[in-house]
């Protein structure tokens, strides 16, 4: 039978709350503990493990956890803590001295600001939000007992096995998808779900499972048992999208933790296994994120395939019992239980022009539970991952405002803008000579380090960091008068105003209706969205707009080579996307035909940059064909990469190999140093030679 959980918040200076943690956890076997923190725990004989380290023990559980909390507040770390907790455990958070004011996060410290400018409103919820769940301090002086590790299935749980397993086992290809809230199963649910499947004496089905990381697939592989013996390995979703030829046709694929994969790879993966059976499962409000997008986009995309799609759900939790009170503390604390307002159709429908626009008071916001929580509640609803750690961005980050659209008293549109540029002359050119970066400033990064531009950096700029509408109310307008209100409202506080996000046509022709202008397409694609990056710009003064020109203009030269190499890198945009940002790149009037200048210009800004050569390799092939019979004084490594990847547009997996380097990263890394290898090379063939006839004595 799974028990409750409890908090116990120990108060004081740090060496003394790691004494009475220590001493809480004495009765313990050392591997039932968790201490999270950098310092070693006193006379306890535990490890601790850093923070940062946390991540890869997602999928353990532990009698207690120990948290320590008096450096600053790190609101994911605090969300990840308590999913590793038994029932009957309890997560033991170690907190400045009652009244002590809890320390600003210097994670949100960023230039120009100092740490006297980072806000404290989450510390003060957080504070709040552990007072009112901790257990008695009376109990703190009482060791802990070892928990109960054998949580027992629910029959919830055994009726989605008993589904599952059907579903896998016939004829018929399928999708079923596992939506659930962390510790409800659903990852031991497959893994039972295939010990079903192969020992039901039936041929023996073709059976991957597959998702982010190995680790991620453990508990699903540990259930399975013999399901996951030899015969079916865990295999990287890069080799399930790889060649066909790679990899034999699949009776049954698995995907679990789904919503930490891009949704284009998922949807790729269902088309690339047509005849398969197939069930992903994923976290709906969970701390790694909020899985959102994978129910938006991928689930909703999935509904309209030929396949019949299940839908299963799982409430009841098995690691500890319903009602948790550390868990639906945690939840409201972080929010990530929020959800968009309700609205009052008595009011009438929803009219985009009447709406009132606010820049919200971030104070004010900390009070208001209501606001907070719808605010927040769209950003989660509409955003593939977001974490505990933006809303404690939110609230506190110095360069970040909230901008929304009230109707009535309800938020019905919401975007998150972040302050960046303003950087000193010298570290623009330390970026763009890839020397340093600058943490919180995407946009100025990007169009700094990337594009090549040092001047971009000394603009000032709003950067468009999420927008969301409420879902029930959609294609009313509403997102086009709240970024019309941005306008506004910056203006006259700014040179610029952009956006970074993952490129679809819908996204492309919304802010293009907006003015504004594609300046950089990504040349890998995102980790999260599995789309390029575009990186859009709305100039507002003169400087800005010389500044876009000047970065259309380099587009409009570079993107047709580097469309090209990203495909012979099997990244493959669709038809409609490639035809979007490429209607985007031309500029009016049209960018004259490079010059040799203007190729050996774009050639030393790589050679002496950070960029990736993709952006380049317009100039850096006619570059290199200028320079054949220097190619043909290198090495051949070198010789064989610079040929392979910039003269035949091989991809960079064929380039790696035709050199004989280990890897595409050794490759990548090889590339630069092989072209001022060539530079130098053909320098030297040129200069004269004084050593010769008619030389001086």
């Amino acid at each position: 039978m799974t028990a409750h959980r409890s908090l116990r918040l120990l108060r004081g200076a740090p060496a003394e709350t790691a004494v009475r943690a220590a001493r809480l956890v004495s009765r313990l076997a050392s591997e039932a503990v968790l201490w999270i923190g950098d310092e070693t725990p006193p006379g306890s004989g535990l490890a601790p493990v850093a923070p940062k380290r946390v991540g890869g023990l997602l999928g353990r559980s532990f009698d207690a956890v120990v948290l320590d909390l008096h450096a600053r507040v790190d609101a994911d770390l605090l969300g990840q803590a308590q999913g590793f907790v038994w029932g009957g455990g309890a997560l033991i958070v170690r907190a400045p001295p009652a009244g002590a004011p809890w320390p600003p996060s210097p994670a949100l410290c960023l230039p120009p600001f100092t740490l006297d400018d980072v806000g404290t409103r989450f510390a003060t919820r957080v504070e709040t939000a552990l007072s009112a769940a901790a257990a008695d301090p009376a109990d703190d002086g009482v060791p802990l007992a070892p928990t109960s590790h054998a949580p027992t299935g629910t029959p919830e749980q055994a009726a989605l096995v008993e589904t599952l397993a059907a579903a896998l086992a016939s004829e018929t290809p399928s999708i079923s998808v596992v939506l659930a809230d962390r510790g409800r199963g659903k990852s031991a649910a497959l893994g039972l779900a295939l010990q079903a499947l192969i020992g039901a004496g039936r041929r023996a089905p073709r059976v991957v499972v597959t998702a982010g990381t190995p680790d991620a697939a453990a508990e699903v592989l540990r259930f399975a048992g013999s399901a996951a013996g030899a015969e079916s390995p865990f295999v990287p979703l890069t080799t399930l999208l790889g060649p066909e030829e790679a990899l034999p046709p699949l009776d049954v694929l698995v995907v679990d933790e789904a919503a930490s994969l891009p949704v284009p790879a998922l949807q790729r993966l269902v088309q690339r296994h047509p005849r398969a059976r197939m069930a992903f499962a994923t976290t709906t409000r969970g701390y790694e994120g909020t899985g959102r997008g994978f129910v938006l986009r991928f689930l909703a995309w999935a509904r309209a395939q030929a396949r019949p799609v299940f839908e299963h759900a799982l409430s009841t939790p098995i690691r500890w019992a319903a009602g948790d009170p550390l868990e639906t503390h945690l939840l409201a604390m972080l929010a990530l239980d929020a959800g968009p307002a309700e609205i009052d159709a008595t009011r009438g429908p929803v009219d985009a022009a009447a709406t009132r626009y606010v820049e919200l008071d971030r104070d004010v916001l900390a009070s208001d539970e209501r606001l907070l929580r719808e605010v927040f509640g769209l950003l989660v609803h509409a955003h593939y991952r977001t974490t505990p750690g933006d809303l404690h961005r939110a609230l506190d980050a110095p360069n970040l405002s909230l901008h929304a659209l009230l109707w009535g008293e309800h938020v019905v549109a919401a975007a998150l803008m972040a302050r960046e540029g303003g950087l000193p002359p010298d570290l623009c050119l330390a970026m763009t000579a890839g020397r340093t970066r600058v943490r919180g400033h995407a946009l100025a990064d990007t169009l700094v380090t990337h594009g090549g531009h040092p001047e971009a950096g000394g603009l000032s700029m709003a950067r468009s960091v999420r927008i969301a509408t409420h879902p029930g109310l959609r294609r009313l307008g509403l997102a086009r008068r709240l970024v019309e209100c941005i306008h506004a409202a910056l203006d006259s506080r700014v040179d610029l105003l952009g956006t970074v996000f993952g490129a679809t046509p819908e996204l492309l022709a919304f802010r293009r209706a907006l003015g504004y202008r594609l300046v950089r397409v990504g040349v890998s694609r995102g980790t999260r969205t599995g789309e390029p990056a575009a990186v859009m710009v709305r100039a507002v003064t003169p400087a800005a707009h010389r500044l876009v020109d000047a970065l259309q203009a380099d587009l409009a030269r570079a993107l047709p080579t580097q469309l090209a190499l990203q495909s012979r890198d099997e990244l493959v945009l669709d038809d409609a996307l490639v035809a979007a940002l490429v209607s985007g790149s031309p500029v009016s009037p049209a960018p004259a035909p490079p010059t040799t200048a203007d190729v050996d210009a774009a050639v030393a800004a790589y050679l002496g940059g950070p960029a990736p050569c993709e952006g380049s390799a317009w100039a850096l092939g006619p570059w290199v064909r200028a320079r054949a019979d220097a190619l043909r004084a290198l090495p051949a490594p070198e010789r064989a990469l610079i040929s392979a990847r910039l003269l035949e547009h091989r991809s960079w997996a064929a380039a790696a190999s035709e050199a004989g380097y280990p890897g595409v990263p050794a490759a990548m890394r090889a590339l630069r140093p092989a072209l001022r290898a060539l530079a130098a090379s053909a320098a030297s063939a040129a200069r004269p030679d004084v050593t010769g006839p008619g030389s001086a004595p």
